[in-house]
């Protein structure tokens, strides 16, 4: 289903819960798609300038650890997976709590290689961390994750 982009006017609009959700929703839509290039400018739309993208992984030894990446760093990391993999991540259920200027979204989502599977290749849970602005306006300020391991 397509997300309409974001759009100051149709944001001013919306409920600070509304704006939030397409804030989510623009980023799954950023990093979805068959394999090739993603439309970047996308992301810089929703992710403040300054946010940072944490994915944990494990080691050599199996243990936990945090990457910690700037966005820039992110699409350096991810464009060969992309590239060369179609890749659809799809949430799943959200929740969203807001105080003030600030808010939390705990989003579960599941990828696919084709939107046709039956199943999910891998599921996980995005943490967004948003933040509004002087100008009223939300953007996404950090995201964590994790995905389900065997």
């Amino acid at each position: 289903m397509p997300v309409a982009r974001w759009h100051p006017t149709i944001m001013s609009l919306a409920t600070d819960e509304d704006q939030v959700r397409r804030l989510v929703a623009e980023m799954y839509a950023t990093v979805s798609g068959p394999a090739g290039p993603r439309d970047w400018s996308r992301d810089r739309e929703v992710l403040h300038p300054d946010c940072r993208l944490m994915r944990t992984v494990r080691d050599d030894q199996g243990r936990p650890t945090l990457n910690v990446l700037t966005l820039d760093e992110f699409i350096e990391d991810v464009t060969p997976l992309l590239a060369a993999t179609d890749l659809y991540e799809i949430e799943v259920e959200s929740e969203i709590r807001l105080f003030g200027n600030i808010g939390h979204v705990w989003s579960a989502y599941e990828g696919k290689h084709s939107l046709d599977e039956p199943e999910p290749a891998f599921r996980g849970v995005n943490t967004i961390q948003v933040h509004r602005d002087a100008g009223g306006r939300w953007w996404i300020s950090s995201m964590l994750w994790d995905n389900e391991r065997p």
